[in-house]
């Protein structure tokens, strides 16, 4: 199927809308307003006719005794040209003044014109000639009758017929413009739309080709297209970091690798060519080389079972404050060691949870504050509880890690001091495990730290 673009699309849409309002508003417009127009013209008749009874009422000449019938006939050839006939009777019903008997011929062209010109063009009418009957009064006095015959429920001139034409034709081409008009402002409005997409199109083009520097630009005044730039731009930050990562993890795993393998090739190939001899001291430091990669390995196995882990171990009731005294105890000779000062504070908390996995978490955090605190330093565990649920924080004044790293230590072999780091052993995936831990226990676990100061790591977990 042949795809079109979003602006077309758009365009479109926004188009076939207005000149569908245009067209129902232009069709409803016009039939009220002729319905209007329709209803004057009738109101219009109505009064006309009795304003003629009203003139002709008022000319009776009480003296006299009767009408002036000169008046009553210029009055009535007058309304003939409208298209009213007229019979004027006294107050017995003799007949006093007709219009047809007058002039009978006008009378009937007059009758024809309107009847014709009324069927020709509004043939749904089916109207024809109707008499209405007034009483002349004067004084309270009956002094007359006066029929009026004209076209009902109403007729049209042809001024009037070329109005309603017009009006038409004025109210078909304000549509007609208006849907040009709109098809304009459609395409700027989907240009509008759609240019902050297609930069979005075009910066993940460049980023799925790996060019992570591509960025959109966030200056645009809808809320969700500049949330989606956001997003992309964090997508190609979050990419870069993870590309920079990746990286530094293949540096770091060769790096690991490459010290215990030189060490056991240098060893094997003196011995081989007998350079030294295979002493027993020789051997066992070619054994400890290679349990150093046993260790690597095991570390990778064990990040790769908690990273994948989907189904915990049973959950039991752990309280906290028991469980890190009892991983406190067990560090008492290093702590004693590096002659460093622990507490444990807080209160009982209990949870659900996977005590020998929570138990490695608190190890893991409590053996990377001893390593990294000098000597003479602190190290305190804080257990408590917030609106969250149940809090294990982890407190050192050790080197403290830089800001713009607090959120990469969790990640495979980062460590912010890796020359002493090497130094005090691991292969910096401790993080990484405690982690995949927290978050198979839909935890969290966060850093904050200031450089030399040191740095404190809290886990949060709910208590069901």
């Amino acid at each position: 199927m042949k795809k079109i673009h979003l602006k077309t699309s758009l365009s479109l849409i926004l188009s076939l809308l207005v000149a569908l309002t245009v067209l129902l508003v232009s069709i409803f417009s016009g039939i009220f307003i002729n319905k209007q127009f329709e209803e004057y013209v009738k109101n219009t008749q109505k009064n006309a006719a009795e304003e003629l009874a009203e003139s002709i009422g008022s000319n009776y000449d009480e003296s006299l005794g009767g009408f002036n019938l000169d008046y009553v006939h210029g009055m009535g050839m007058y309304a003939l040209k409208e298209g009213y006939i007229i019979r004027l009777y006294d107050r017995d019903k003799n007949l006093l003044w007709d219009a047809e008997n007058h002039d009978m011929m006008l009378c009937h062209e007059v009758m024809d014109g309107i009847m014709t010109r009324m069927k020709e063009k509004k043939p749904e009418l089916k109207g024809e000639f109707v008499s209405y009957s007034y009483e002349l009064k004067k004084a309270g006095n009956l002094n007359g009758i006066l029929e009026v015959s004209y076209y009902t429920p109403f007729y049209l001139n042809e001024n009037e017929f070329q109005f309603i034409k017009a009006l038409n034709i004025i109210i078909g081409f304000v549509g007609g413009a208006s849907i040009l008009i709109a098809a304009f402002l459609g395409v700027i409005i989907a240009g509008r739309i759609t240019r902050p997409i297609s930069g979005v199109i075009a910066a993940t083009k460049k980023i799925s080709g790996g060019d992570y520097s591509a960025e959109v630009k966030t200056d645009i005044g809808d809320l969700e297209t500049y949330e989606l730039a956001r997003s992309v731009n964090s997508m190609a930050e979050t990419l870069k970091e993870q590309e920079y990562l990746r990286r530094q993890l293949t540096a770091d795993i060769a790096h690991e690798l490459r010290t215990p393998v030189t060490n056991i090739s240098s060893y094997m190939e003196m011995m081989i060519d007998d350079v030294m001899e295979p002493t027993k001291e020789r051997l066992s430091s070619c054994y400890n080389e290679l349990s150093r990669l046993s260790e690597l390995i095991k570390d990778l196995e064990r990040l790769e079972n908690a990273e994948l882990e989907t189904v915990l171990a049973d959950k039991e009731d752990v309280e906290l404050l028991g469980l890190c005294g009892s991983i406190l105890q067990g560090f008492s000779t290093k702590i004693s060691e590096k002659n460093i000062e622990a507490k444990l504070e807080g209160k009982e908390v209990t949870v659900k949870a996977d005590r020998i996995r929570i138990g490695q978490v608190v190890a893991n955090l409590l053996s990377n504050a001893i390593k990294y605190t000098d000597e003479g330093g602190e190290v305190k565990i804080h257990v408590g509880k917030n609106e969250a649920g149940a809090v294990i924080a982890v407190e050192d004044t050790g080197i403290g890690i830089p800001e713009k790293e607090q959120n990469l230590v969790f990640e495979r072999f980062y460590r912010t001091d890796k020359s002493r780091a090497r130094k005090t052993g691991g292969a910096g995936i401790g993080l990484s495990i405690s982690r995949a831990i927290v978050k198979a226990h839909n935890g969290t676990i966060r850093c904050e730290s200031s450089p030399g100061k040191g740095s404190i790591f809290t886990v949060s977990l709910p208590l069901e």
